[in-house]
């Protein structure tokens, strides 16, 4: 008697779902994490000051509703994308700059590769010497962060656009200024851009690290000022502010690069 082997079709519709909606999966698994942390939570396997999810999100929701975390955020919003904004687009059109000129990336190599290595946060307390514990330093540093990321993926996007795209603009009469806004960067924007991607979030670890040190009253500072008088609940809760803002930051800047890539759909390229 012979079995017949089982069909991949009843597999087939749970796939097409999982492929047309690739969320759920990560979605799934953060769930399943916060039920195991609630669980533990509830079982009294976790220390007093490791709160549950539940609390954490009741802490959060009464900070933000009576104005608790509005107002720091705010201030520290202000301070992030400031500084992301200066030193991300410095960082692109040096980036681009460099990589269509070899004496203008060589004036930059030696620069960049010695000053890069140093953790910016370290630059802080000399900053702050001339211009105090003020926004104006915390931007400055946060700028000098956000400005790498996007120097050296600007760069390396230039450094890989195929060189017969010069030669046929070159061939055609166009202009260096037209080579250099119809050629290089279509060509180096999705490059470019994952840079930018990778500057708002450094600015964003730099916002808080600066507003640690000194007086600051943005989000960093309330972390600490909850730590060290042991209110846990809103020192969760402002951590969460911080992920939220974080991650609505990011997706407008995701927005912001769809929009800018959508030749890239009309002429068949792929995304990158």
């Amino acid at each position: 008697m012979s079995v017949a082997a089982p069909s991949g079709d009843s597999a087939r519709p749970l796939e097409d779902f999982l492929r047309a909606h690739p969320g759920v999966v990560s979605l799934a698994f953060v769930l399943s994490l916060l039920a195991l942390w609630e669980g533990a939570a509830a079982a009294g396997w976790l220390p007093a000051y490791i709160h549950a999810p539940t609390a954490i999100a009741r802490d959060f929701w009464s900070l933000t509703t009576g104005g608790g975390l509005l107002v720091p955020a705010a201030h520290s919003l202000r301070r992030a994308l400031a500084g992301f904004a200066i030193g991300g687009s410095l960082g692109v059109l040096l980036g681009l700059l460099a990589g269509a000129s070899r004496p203008f990336r060589d004036l930059f190599d030696l620069n960049q590769a010695f000053t890069h290595p140093v953790p910016k946060i370290a630059l802080f307390p000399a900053v702050a010497l001339v211009l105090g514990f003020t926004d104006s330093a915390r931007i400055l540093v946060i700028s000098v962060s956000a400005f790498y990321p996007a120097y050296l993926n600007a760069l390396n996007g230039a450094l890989g656009v195929n060189p017969r795209l010069f030669w046929v603009a070159r061939n055609a009469g166009a202009s260096r200024l037209r080579v250099f806004f119809q050629v290089l960067l279509p060509a180096s924007l999705p490059r470019a851009l994952v840079g930018l991607r990778i500057s708002l979030m450094v600015a964003f670890v730099l916002m808080v690290a600066t507003e640690v040190l000194g007086h600051s009253n943005g989000l960093g500072a309330q972390l600490m000022r909850a730590y060290r008088e042991g209110e846990y609940g809103a020192m969760y809760a402002g951590i969460v502010a911080v992920a939220a803002c974080g991650v609505l930051a990011n997706a407008a800047l995701q927005w912001a690069t769809r929009r800018l890539l959508a030749w890239q759909a009309h002429a068949g390229v792929p995304h990158a």
